[in-house]
């Protein structure tokens, strides 16, 4: 009855109750496919506020008390700082992007991208394994386009990036939006994006976006995926997913009204493009998250999302295999499903017994308990709160994105802490340590994490102890492990007690194991399987698994690679091409994006050039350049007296140069190096006329002074030249006028010799009296086919300036 008062109630606030269930199921008003559902009084008033909308109170910082003890410490400016995980504190909303500015470059590169939907005329040069030998007594016609497409666009060969069009009839739907963390090689970095460029380009193609739940890989790239598609594409996702897609597109401006988003409630039905869609719970590390299934004309396609079978979560919502044991007898044409975890045998621990391990590790110890973990993870503070209560602690957060999830699961009326219970970060010193339970940020050993800082004695809110013990209550991501490892080291040389061994029982993995996807395998029986979500080793082994489940159509596709599937008739293939078949493949270009508003390929943001900087270092040269007049002998003045007048060339002199070197990410023995390099820079436009072009100056420098750093030192630096001309005194006009009459190119006969003397003090060789002025085989360090610099002053060639032309 609450909860039906508190339905009217919001439908009062949005302004009718036809309104409300449109937006409150996540489909058109009046929809035959829609469901109205009652959620918990939680769950109705925080979707009465618009979705979870960010109130007023999220906006600000606390002031005074008002908000509670979190909303305290008004000082410093007023800023206060309610918002470090206090009772009653709200975060401030980060604007980083205006809606467009974040975007960068992502956006421009839609040209020459096909889109590989059409199978080719002839028979493809396809390994075998795509496609099956067609059957001449097949009942029926035969299929000449495959009816079921799908077009992963990346999370194939991978782990992370999860973003796939899944379509039929030529309509598509876009399924989930992730991004990928970089790795080593890809310095500066922070995401790794797919190809939004390829569907703004085919924008008109997609007509929905489903997300499966809210992890980083799989809604991470949203920001620059919904730009990218119709402002009238809707976006469908779980409440609790919805949270996070709404902070995260109000960040960056992307929210508008709100309208297209739309919420839609597990085993209900709805339509999205050319699907009628039905979302099934799994269970995984982060609430909320479903397997979709599709239906159309031409068949059903089962996608599972991210998933394991967890036989007694802690939020009492079970895997959902009643619906997956009916789609499987109404027959399944395509499966898709989760590789992550393949390779290990048996089935994934359950959250209950990660929370039972927590527990007894936190009553067995007298001292402050410190907890670490994936941010998202909300089932395990179930663990948390659960060990809280049987000792007596109380519970802090020291990590701003605990208190974003937190905030996330109360608005979604799933959270199993209270937000405004637990105690202010910045009161955790004035708590018994025998009373305290921290849960903090860092499980990964990221430099800005509060572990990762309080285990180098760099955090002001978490300070180590020696009678601490530390809960290390997640899983070491592969890649991550030396930075993990030397966290540990600090962590455990300040005296705190670490558990962190298998033993331990801390961690369950989200991923489903061999003996759950061999279960759902069979429980599913589909006619057609594609393993996604993996390394390509484990595609390959999850493909294996399938066959030996009696599954005898499957494969593997890359990223790109649009798969066509026919449905089996009567058991047997009747397409033309098989019944699994590549249609083409797409130009995808993956995008990479640095943190702030720097987005683009991998040439916008020069990572080639940051690993090859960082390795093999910079040089930098300020080249000042002096053109100088011709030395004529008597025949050549005469020769010039009998010239008819007119304009003449500026050539005909030999330049001088003065230089200063530095240099970054190098060894120089104590500048020896450098000493080398100025003088070679000098000498290198000797054979240059004066007059030159700078252009044609800076690239003869940093050719010389590149030949003069590999052989010195045997590195490769990126050179930047920087050409200018001098104007000089005429006390220094002079002295460069008697060193020209002195290097070699004066009076003939002249046996002064020794050579000119530069500014810097270089002794130079004397120079033949001609040399051939053309500078051969040079090139700019960057530029059309070449991955290097631009051998100095960027791309000077380009400019309306005279003097680089």
């Amino acid at each position: 009855m609450a909860s039906t008062q508190a339905v009217q109630a919001m439908a009062c606030h949005v302004g009718g109750r036809s309104r409300l269930l449109s937006f409150r199921r996540g489909s058109m008003a009046g929809s035959s496919l829609g469901r109205a559902a009652v959620r918990s009084d939680a769950g109705v008033d925080a979707f009465a506020r618009g979705v979870g909308e960010i109130t007023a109170q999220e906006g600000q910082r606390g002031r005074g008390r008002g908000g509670g003890r979190g909303g305290g410490r008004g000082g410093r400016g007023g800023r206060g700082r309610g918002g470090r995980g206090g009772r009653g504190g709200r975060f401030r909303l980060r604007q980083s992007s205006d809606g467009k500015s974040h975007l960068g470059t992502t956006l421009r590169y839609q040209d020459n991208k096909p889109f590989p939907d059409s199978p080719p005329s002839t028979s493809p040069a396809y390994p075998d394994t795509l496609t099956s030998p067609l059957d001449d007594d097949a009942p029926g016609g035969l299929v000449d386009d495959a009816p079921i497409k799908f077009l992963p666009l990346g999370g194939l060969g991978e782990i992370g990036m999860n973003c796939a069009l899944v379509g039929t009839e030529n309509r598509y739907v876009l399924l989930d939006a992730g991004l990928m963390f970089p790795d080593h090689e890809e310095l500066g970095i922070q995401k790794v994006l797919p190809d939004v460029s390829f569907l703004a380009r085919w924008r008109d193609k997609v007509e929905a976006v489903l997300i499966t739940h809210g992890h980083e890989d799989h809604i991470g790239a949203l920001p620059w995926v919904i730009p990218a598609l119709d402002p009238n594409t809707p976006v469908y996702a779980g409440l609790f997913t919805m949270q996070l897609i709404q902070r995260r597109m109000k960040e960056f401006n992307l929210w508008g009204d709100g309208s297209r988003f739309k919420v839609i409630d597990m085993g209900e039905r709805f339509a999205a493009g050319p699907f009628e869609m039905e979302a099934v719970r799994v269970t995984h590390s982060i609430p909320d998250c479903c397997g979709l299934i599709f239906r159309c004309a031409a068949g059903t396609v089962v996608h599972t999302g991210d998933w394991k079978i967890d036989e007694n979560p802690v939020d009492g919502l079970n895997f959902d295999r009643e619906q997956f044991e009916r789609v499987g007898k109404e027959g399944v044409t395509l499966m898709m499903s989760d590789s992550t975890n393949v390779l290990s045998p048996g089935r994934t621990i359950s959250e209950s017994l990660i929370r039972d391990s927590m527990v007894q590790k936190v009553l067995g110890h007298n001292g402050r308990i410190i907890t670490t973990q994936f941010a998202s993870n909300i089932h395990r503070l179930y663990g948390v709160k659960a060990a809280a209560d049987a000792s007596g602690r109380k519970i802090a957060f020291v990590g701003m994105s605990l208190n974003t999830y937190l905030e996330a699961a109360k608005k979604a009326g799933i959270h199993p802490i209270d937000p405004d219970e637990l105690v202010p970060a910045e009161e955790i010193e004035n708590v018994n340590p025998n009373e305290l339970i921290i849960v903090t940020t860092g499980s990964q050993g990221e430099d800005r994490a509060q572990l990762a800082q309080a285990a180098f004695g760099g955090s002001r809110l978490l300070t180590l102890q020696p009678d601490d013990l530390l809960l290390y209550s997640a899983k070491m991501i592969p890649g991550n492990e030396k930075r993990v490892m030397r966290m540990m080291n600090a962590i455990a040389a300040r005296g705190p007690q670490i558990a962190m061994k298998r033993e331990d029982g801390l961690h369950s993995s989200g991923h489903a194991y061999r003996d759950e996807l061999e279960e759902i395998l069979k429980m599913l029986n589909p006619e057609h399987f594609l393993p996604v979500h993996g390394e390509y080793a484990f595609l390959k082994e999850h493909e294996l698994l399938a066959r030996e489940c009696g599954v005898s159509h499957s494969t593997v596709i890359g990223n790109g690679q649009m798969l066509g599937v026919t449905p089996l008739r009567n058991g047997r293939s009747h397409g033309t091409l098989g019944n699994l078949h590549l249609l083409g493949e797409a130009r995808l270009q993956t995008m990479f994006n640095d943190g702030g508003k720097g987005s683009g390929t991998s040439e916008d943001l020069a990572i080639e050039e940051r690993m090859r900087i960082a390795t093999e270092g910079i040089v930098v040269v300020d080249l000042e350049v002096f053109d100088n007049p011709p030395q004529m002998t008597e025949n050549d003045a005469d020769a010039d007296a009998e010239r008819p007048p007119g304009p003449r060339g500026r050539g005909g002199g030999n330049m001088t140069a003065r230089a200063r070197v530095t240099s970054r990410s190098m060894w120089t023995d104590e500048g020896r190096m450098l000493a080398k390099i100025r003088d070679a820079a000098e000498r290198s436009v000797e054979a240059l006329e004066s007059g030159a072009r700078l252009s044609a100056v800076e690239r003869t420098c940093a050719s010389a002074v590149r030949f003069e750093a590999r052989s010195y030192s045997g590195k490769r630096p990126d050179v930047i030249v920087v050409a200018h001309r001098g104007q000089g005194s005429p006390s220094d006009r002079a002295r460069l006028d008697n060193a020209m009459s002195t290097a070699g190119g004066g009076v003939p006969g002249d046996d002064r010799g020794g050579g000119m003397v530069g500014a810097s003090g270089t002794k130079y060789r004397p120079r033949q009296a001609r040399r051939d002025t053309a500078p051969r085989n040079v090139r700019p360090l960057r530029g059309p086919g070449s991955a290097r610099g631009d051998g100095g002053g960027g791309a000077r060639h380009m400019r309306r300036d005279t003097e680089y032309q």
